[in-house]
């Protein structure tokens, strides 16, 4: 009831958030200007900007397109303003950005102990957020789990993206294209398995929708593929897959109004979607579900999310979390090496399948952690996660 209660909320409040210019405008838009842009070119701007020549001056649509541009990495600030238009009644709009530097990167660092296995996290992302000064941005990014004591829990992932936030020049389609390659295996300590060797090619094509929700609707062809897996199931059975399914579709829907994807503080980012995997006798499926909201509170900032960190539109993010966690995060004071950052920590609930007999295995755990914009460095997380099971 929980998870359809959040999908519902997340089918209508683009509705419920979306408003409409008022009918007391009268001013009309003589003309949309871009400033402070030198690398970036202004149609890509104003592909963010839901509003054109001669419409009628919509101060709600205005915010919304600040909060669009904010929240990409490629500018420093952003500030939309009016200025005279040449006759009474019209208006220029003026939106002044400050570029950021278009080669960033993104390290994660964390030592989590679950279930009984001890392991390292660690992952590092390049990304070039402007090419052609057209915000098209491609990212190669690697990851890896190491074991440290305990059951066996190791993974090596690398992954090559390219994403046109604008494609063919819409203002609302996108596109993305990707490789990812993973060799990775894992065992628990109450029996359950699992072997997955994957070179995976994909394409994503979406539309945007409202003010800020999505649909996207994606392939992905497996060239390689070997996975086994062993786990035990509700009855108290033990079932083996042998998994051979070379295509994958997915559909997605969400929405993030968020005003910044790693240091958020209002808005809230959703989204919700089935995979369908073909190829096989018994097909299967997967539910994709994401939520997060957060609160200005107690002089920093209050977050429930659902499945994870946000991953909205054509970014991702790294993170290790649980299912269900409630987070609390204090903002740092900058300095010379630290633009912004803060400290966080998170409690959080997981289902981490069954033991022997089907009973459930589920888990309590505790993240603590700080993630920093530094200026040499890029983005820096750092964390410890800790759980507990039903037996320890």
């Amino acid at each position: 009831m929980a998870v359809a209660a959040v999908v519902l909320f997340g089918l209508l409040a683009p509705f419920v958030s979306s408003a409409q210019p008022s009918d007391e405008s009268r001013i009309e838009i003589e003309d949309l200007q871009c400033r402070g842009n030198v690398a970036t070119s202004c149609d890509f701007i104003l592909g963010y900007v839901y509003l054109d020549r001669g419409d009628p001056l919509d101060e709600t649509e205005i915010r919304n397109a600040q909060l669009r541009l904010a929240t990409l990495r490629m500018f420093k600030s952003v500030n939309i303003y009016l200025e005279k238009g040449t006759a009474r009644g019209k208006a220029l709009v003026i939106i002044e950005v400050v570029e950021a530097h278009p080669l960033v990167t993104e390290w994660l660092a964390g030592a989590s102990y679950r279930l009984g296995a001890f392991r390292s996290v660690t992952a590092g992302r390049l990304t070039h957020q402007n090419l052609f000064g057209t915000g098209k941005f491609a990212d190669l990014s690697v990851s890896t789990v190491q074991p440290l004591h305990g059951p066996h829990q190791e993974s090596y992932v690398a992954a090559l993206r390219y994403a046109d936030p604008h494609l063919f020049g819409s203002r609302r389609y996108f596109g993305i294209a990707s490789a990812r390659y993973v060799d990775a295996e894992a065992t628990t300590r109450h029996g359950n398995f699992g072997e997955n060797t994957m070179l995976r090619f994909g394409v994503m094509l979406g539309r945007r929708l409202w003010d800020f929700s999505y649909l996207s609707i994606g392939y992905g062809y497996r060239a390689r593929l070997e996975q086994f897996s062993g786990a035990w199931q509700s009855d108290g059975t033990f079932e083996l897959n042998d998994d051979r399914n070379r295509h994958a579709f997915d559909l997605l829907y969400g929405w993030n109004s968020e005003d910044d994807i790693y240091f958020p503080t209002q808005g809230s980012s959703f989204y919700s979607g089935f995979g369908w995997n073909t190829g096989s006798d018994d097909p299967s499926s997967e539910l994709h579900l994401q939520f997060r909201k957060t609160w200005p509170a107690l002089g920093g900032y209050l977050s429930l999310k659902i499945g994870g960190d946000a991953r909205p539109e054509y970014r991702e993010t790294f993170e290790e979390g649980q299912l269900f966690t409630v987070s609390y995060a204090r903002p740092l004071a900058p300095g010379d090496f630290v633009r912004r950052g803060r400290w966080y920590v998170d409690v959080g609930l997981s289902d981490a399948g069954y033991e022997e007999g089907g009973r459930a295995v589920s888990e309590l755990g505790l993240k603590v952690g700080m993630r920093l914009e530094t200026s040499s460095l890029g983005l820096i997380d750092l964390y410890i996660l800790a759980t507990k099971g039903p037996d320890r």
